[in-house]
């Protein structure tokens, strides 16, 4: 019998490659199925971390940055560089985002035995773009310039949230190429609490790096001191400690929430995680699965599912079978004695004894001693198959049709499962006998 020797493989760490997309279906639809061994994978570490070391706690408060061996080389050989060069010492966050990211690396005391002066880490030649690993929480990616995804330098940032939704779709992705260890998150996360370290705006130049500074409780206002940042006197490379990462590739899957009660979820044997519809339900929110490696790292996928409701559901689950079965009672266009019609009505989200006299409101914009035509509405923003458009007839469509005129969305707000709309007319009015209606069509 041969004998493996653990001692000789490499560490691993969970990582998110491909996120599921946010899903929207209508009520009822069949069941989805996604292959989560495609999605999540593990990755190659070193065996030794960068660890950042702080002034508080009496420098017992770290981060400890597992560095991928592979998939990002340049940005690898870049950070290390930062690291063995000395550059990172008495280096200090710069930014808190609380839930999103802590940010250090650009800046530090250039002067740790006099009075602070914040001084740009010195910066070797920009590096390419290596995006390919999701930001989920306690991912390490470099910080860069807007519009250019190859001018990272010397900036890194903790993601303290799934950030994956908004960092891997900007800007070429935001290349993560390490993960902070498991048992020194907490450090990450208490630099990035606001009750812990308060969050200073010391420049008021919007463009400032200095706009999202965390302070130690202490400071109260006036001159920053080196005393008053979190810090970090010392940038080592160390050992990999005990327990942060295994050897073994195998991931565990799991669901480990859902605010949609529009959908059930789980994950069978085969890491296939099943997506099912509640019957005749309609509702918003987020499935979050987790794959767990052998000593307890986790990674999430948190996905946006939206069930929307048809007319049809809406329509049957209003009106008796047979009135459902009549377009004269329940078709789109039959309004039942209210002021709305039945597609209105399901477009607003209300029941057929309810009245909204005014569930359209028309008003003229004046722009330029001109009036354009506006209209503010509220809508289920659960209801699939509806277009609106604003239309102009010069005798209320008897012998000038109707004509759609282009409009502009002036404002849109969202409370729960309603929308507040403000849409106005690309043109303005060009006679007084003009007149403007507001029409929903049922594209289904």
């Amino acid at each position: 019998m041969s004998v493996v020797d653990l001692t000789a493989l490499p560490k691993v760490l969970p990582v998110l490659n491909q996120p599921i997309p946010n899903i929207t279906a209508q009520a009822n639809a069949d069941s989805d199925s996604y292959d989560l061994t495609a999605r999540f994978s593990m990755k190659e570490i070193d065996d030794n971390v960068v660890r950042f070391t702080s002034q508080v706690s009496n420098n017992s408060r770290v981060m400890d940055f597992a560095m991928f061996s592979n998939g990002t080389p340049n940005t690898r050989a870049n950070f290390l560089k930062y690291v063995n060069d000395g550059d990172y010492n008495n280096s200090f966050v710069h930014r808190s985002v609380p839930g999103f990211v802590v940010q250090g690396g650009g800046y530090y005391n250039s002067t740790p035995e006099a009075t602070l002066t914040v001084t740009s880490v010195p910066t070797d030649a920009p590096i390419a773009n290596e995006f390919g690993v999701s930001n989920t929480l306690g991912t390490i990616s470099m910080a860069k310039l807007g519009g250019d995804p190859n001018s990272a330098t010397s900036g890194w940032f903790v993601s303290l949230g799934d950030n994956s939704e908004n960092l891997d779709n900007q800007n070429g992705g935001f290349t993560v190429f390490a993960r902070i260890t498991k048992d020194t998150l907490a450090s990450a996360q208490t630099f990035g609490n606001p009750v812990q370290y308060p969050i200073w705006k010391l420049s008021e130049n919007p463009s400032s790096p200095f706009t999202n500074v965390p302070l130690i409780t202490s400071f109260t206002g006036g001159s920053v001191a080196d005393t008053d940042l979190l810090l970090f006197p010392t940038v080592t490379i160390v050992p990999l400690p005990a327990g942060q990462a295994g050897e073994s590739t195998t991931l565990t899957y799991s669901v480990v929430g859902n605010t949609n009660p529009a959908v059930s979820a789980s994950v069978d044997v085969n890491g296939q995680l099943q997506i099912s519809y509640v019957p005749d339900s309609s509702g918003r929110g987020i499935v979050s699965v987790r794959a767990t490696d052998s000593v307890g790292n986790t990674v999430d996928d948190n996905i946006t599912i939206e069930v929307q409701r048809t007319y049809d559901l809406w329509r049957s689950s209003v009106f008796s079978v047979a009135d459902a079965a009549d377009d004269n009672i329940s078709g789109p266009d039959v309004s039942n004695g209210t002021a709305l019609t039945n597609m209105e009505l399901y477009l607003h989200g209300r029941a057929i004894a309810e009245r909204e006299d005014n569930a359209v409101v028309f008003s003229n914009t004046k722009i330029s001693n001109s009036d354009y035509p506006t209209f503010s509405f509220t809508f289920y923003n659960l209801a699939a198959g509806i277009t609106f458009a604003i239309q102009e007839s010069t005798d209320l469509g008897v012998t000038d049709n109707w004509k759609t005129v282009p409009h502009t969305v002036i404002n849109q707000s969202r409370s729960g499962n309603i929308d507040s709309m403000i849409i106005r007319s690309k043109s303005p009015t060009t006679s007084a006998n003009t007149f403007y209606r507001l029409i929903f069509t049922l594209t289904e």
